[in-house]
C-alpha cells in the first residue's frame, strides 16, 4: 500500500498522482517471480507435481515451469485457474507491490509475515511519533 494516497489505483500500481511517491513498489519482473514462487510453494504443499498441476489446469508442463520461473506471467482467468486447482484464493499468488527487500529470497509465508511485522512496527512508530 502507498502511504500518502489512499486510492485504488495508487495502492495497487504504486503510483502516487500527487507525487509523493512515483514509481514505488517492485518492478514487472520481480512481481512475476513472486507470483512464480507462490504458484511453486503452493504446489509444493499440496503435493502436486508440475505435470499434475498442468493436466488440473489445462496448460502444458512448460507454462507451468515459466509461471514458477517468473519468465511467463499468467493472465488473470488463468491464475484463477491455477489457484483452484491448488485449492487457495488467486489473491493468494499475488505478491506485494511493496519492495520487500531482503525478504524475497524466503518462502512466500515467511516474506508475509516479515511484511506484516515490518507494517505493524511502522504503524507503532507513527502512532508514538517517531514515522
Amino acid at each position: 500500500m502507498t502511504r500518502h494516497c489512499g486510492d485504488y489505483r495508487s495502492s495497487v500500481l504504486g503510483l502516487c498522482q500527487r507525487g509523493c511517491h512515483p514509481g514505488s513498489g517492485v518492478d514487472e519482473k520481480a512481481f512475476n517471480a513472486g507470483i512464480g514462487r507462490r504458484v511453486r510453494d503452493a504446489r509444493l504443499q499440496v503435493g502436486l507435481t508440475q505435470e499434475h498441476l498442468a493436466r488440473k489446469t489445462g496448460l502444458t508442463r512448460g507454462s507451468i515451469t515459466n509461471i514458477e520461473s517468473g519468465a511467463q506471467a499468467p493472465p488473470p482467468y488463468r491464475l484463477a485457474r491455477i489457484a483452484a486447482a491448488l485449492s487457495v484464493e488467486p489473491a493468494d499468488l499475488l505478491p506485494s507491490l511493496e519492495p520487500q527487500g531482503h525478504t524475497s529470497d524466503l518462502p512466500a509465508d515467511l516474506a508475509d509475515a516479515v511484511a506484516s511485522v515490518v507494517s505493524a512496527a511502522e504503524t507503532m512508530g507513527a502512532r508514538d511519533g517517531q514515522g
